[in-house]
């Protein structure tokens, strides 16, 4: 793959490097800036082609060939190489001489014969001496190198030499061969693999007759060219990932926390190779490295209005090491080492900042419910990589839930009841890390959200009690599901009830939020409504009869069904002549709600309200219902009662015990004096 990604230098003269790796497989790498171009020397010695000899042919034999070789300067034989020659020729002289005589006295006749070998022109090839390009040799460097690397020294326009320090091959140094090797070429450079003197001396040669000395030499070609590695520009460090910070609840008795996620990971695949891969996450005094993907929580009030710094690095280098050459003549091999060559290092690197602008425990304030709810607050932020950035902000909001009719401003015919609770109420939230998602997601803490009702004025009989105001306390929500990409709960508070008495209108406070947050925190049912009366009444006679030392002889009214408990969850504007509350005048009674969302907010908006007449009181007070204590019309018609001395007595006496107190300032707490004035006259 990475191979061919090369633009090639011809060098004709050997280049040393600190990265040569000519002559070895170890070496030492260090880091190197990649503007400036990665070099690779190669060096190949391939063994100088022949026609004949070792592995190529038959030797000629025959001195008429030979002769015709030297003469024609090798042109008679192109395709040899490597070779040189002596020409011989016998040159022979006949001498007749007179060796003796017989016995006759005649002279004998012989011959006295000299010869000798004349040697002539010699002859040697000069493949050795000149520079030959990788097309002369092609052949030997497919053979022993392989294509690709015919092709490489070819686009870098190698020039071959002759290398004379090349060993000998170990046969060619043992045997008579190896005798003539070490006596005339010594052990590096050209060698003989073949050699022949047909010249002879053990008899006499013919006149004219031909020699030679012919020996086939090998020898090995060298060349060293740098191959130049460039940077693939398609080939770039990239981050894919995302950081992103959350409120989250790791305590349900508890607060949310930060929770802190930094999670990128490189297309390492495109890469020859990556290391010191890095994550990195500053927030507040909370730092942290590693090579993992970074996961921690933290004080959320700690780091409120911080700085998220998250940051992510890798090394990487898209080049192998390539081709390493050992070895020398035809030892020499040459193989790619496809290891990471880290002198080709790059770095990715990429950072970010996010603000961690959560809200945690910010106090909403409005003179409205809807108000607040237009609003809606940072619980995340992200920041993702694909490769491009992309940021977002993760939200919570509150909206009216469907058939909530929740009313800011009342404006009232006369004093009668509001209600203390705000309504049902929708939470929708949407989380970075998806874990909104989940089956047993909830955003709130286990007591859920709380709250208070704080009334203009309170009836006379509730005021101590409910000094710091009426209680307030939201049921487990009800879970809604997805829409779109936010999980949404359905929430309602209940408040503390008020038992109101049917006759006398005394009111008793119970104090029903709390024992809802119990049942919650304990895991328990919600108190049923029977409990719920049975408990209200009880204690709403204990107080009657403290508040007013009389014996309780009434009804509560809202008791007689479930259906009744919203009518028991609302305020009743007093209607006593000392109230400071008047006619056409705007009041405002306050609510707060406590621990709402995953920020653990607190709402706080008010209930405004007026009135256009008093319920009860005299004309004068333009009242709805107007009681006349004294009549302003004569009696015409009277019934006579005769009553015994020990009857005024006794009347007397039951007058004397009779409480005068009155609710409201005027409805007599004692409603059992009739009874007893029926009982004293006899009457049925």
């Amino acid at each position: 793959m990475l191979k061919r990604q090369v633009l090639f230098i011809c060098l004709v003269i050997l280049l040393f490097s600190i990265f040569n790796f000519n002559n070895s497989q170890s070496f030492n790498i260090a880091n190197a800036a990649t503007t400036v171009p990665i070099k690779d020397t190669i060096t190949l010695t391939v063994k100088f082609p022949d026609t004949v000899g070792e592995g190529f042919g038959v030797e000629p034999t025959d001195p008429e060939e030979i002769h015709l070789m030297v003469d024609s300067e090798g042109s008679s034989h192109p395709h040899r190489t490597g070779w040189g020659a002596i020409k011989y020729e016998c040159v022979r002289t006949d001498t007749d001489y007179i060796a003796g005589y017989d016995y006759y006295g005649n002279p004998i006749w012989d011959v006295h014969t000299v010869s000798g070998w004349r040697q002539k022109e010699p002859y040697s090839t000069e493949d050795s001496h000149v520079p030959h390009q990788p097309s002369e040799i092609k052949k030997e460097i497919v053979e022993k190198y392989g294509q690709e690397m015919y092709e490489l020294a070819e686009a870098a326009g190698a020039v071959f030499y002759y290398d004379d320090t090349t060993p000998i091959p170990a046969r060619f140094l043992t045997g008579d061969i190896g005798d003539f090797n070490k006596r005339v070429n010594g052990t590096t450079g050209r060698y003989s693999i073949y050699y022949k003197d047909t010249t002879y001396t053990d008899r006499h040669c013919e006149n004219g007759e031909k020699a030679y000395f012919y020996r086939n030499n090998d020898f090995f070609v060298t060349t060293t060219f740098d191959v130049e590695w460039k940077e693939p520009e398609d080939k770039q460090g990239t981050g894919l990932g995302r950081a992103y910070w959350e409120l989250e609840r790791t305590d349900k008795n508890d607060l949310s926390e930060v929770a802190v996620y930094s999670s990128f990971k490189g297309e390492y695949d495109k890469h020859v190779a990556v290391r010191n891969i890095k994550h990195t996450v500053n927030l507040d005094t909370k730092h942290v490295e590693q090579e993992g993907p970074i996961e921690f929580t933290i004080n959320a009030k700690q780091v409120q209005n911080k700085d998220m710094q998250y940051g992510f690095e890798y090394e990487y280098t898209n080049k192998e090491i390539g081709w390493v050459c050992t070895g020398k003549g035809e030892d020499r091999e040459c193989h790619w080492d496809d290891r990471p060559d880290w002198r080709a290092v790059q770095k990715f690197e990429l950072g970010g900042s996010i603000p961690v602008d959560h809200q945690q425990k910010k106090a909403e304030k409005s003179d409205k419910l809807d108000g607040v709810l237009v609003k809606k607050w940072v619980v995340g932020r992200e920041d993702k990589y694909g490769p491009s950035k992309e940021s977002k902000a993760y939200y919570e909001q509150y909206h009216r839930a469907e058939g909530n009719e929740w009313q800011d401003e009342i404006n009232l015919k006369t004093q009668t009841t509001l209600p203390m609770t705000p309504g049902k109420l929708l939470y929708s939230v949407e989380l970075p890390s998806g874990k909104h998602k989940d089956g047993d997601f909830y955003p709130l803490m286990k007591t859920q959200s709380s709250g208070t009702y704080k009334a203009a004025e309170l009836d006379e009989s509730l005021q101590a009690e409910f000094e710091d105001g009426v209680q307030l306390q939201q049921k487990v929500m009800k879970d809604m599901g997805m829409k779109g990409d936010q999980r949404q709960f359905e929430g309602e508070f209940v408040s503390d009830l008020f038992f109101t008495a049917s006759g006398t209108g005394f009111m008793s406070g119970y104090n029903y939020a709390e024992k809802v947050k119990q049942a919650i925190n304990n895991d328990q049912a919600l108190p049923s409504f029977a409990q719920v009366v049975q408990e209200g009444a009880v204690k709403g006679e204990a107080d009657f009869v403290q508040y007013t030392n009389v014996p309780f002889e009434d009804e509560w009214v809202f008791t007689s069904s479930e259906e009744d408990l919203p009518h028991l969850q609302r305020y009743s504007l007093p209607i006593t002549p000392y109230s400071q509350l008047m006619p056409n005048e705007t009041y405002k009674n306050q609510l707060e709600l406590v621990d709402m969302g995953l920020s653990d907010l607190s709402f706080t908006f008010d209930q405004s309200f007026s009135f256009e007449h008093f319920l009860f009181g005299s004309g004068y007070d333009d009242a709805w219902i107007i009681e006349q204590p004294e009549s302003r019309v004569p009696v015409t018609e009277f019934e006579t009662v005769e009553l015994t001395h020990e009857q005024v007595k006794k009347l007397a006496e039951a007058e004397r015990q009779h409480s005068n107190n009155k609710i409201h300032n005027f409805r007599f707490v004692d409603r059992t004096f009739p009874d007893k004035v029926r009982e004293i006259r006899g009457a049925r």
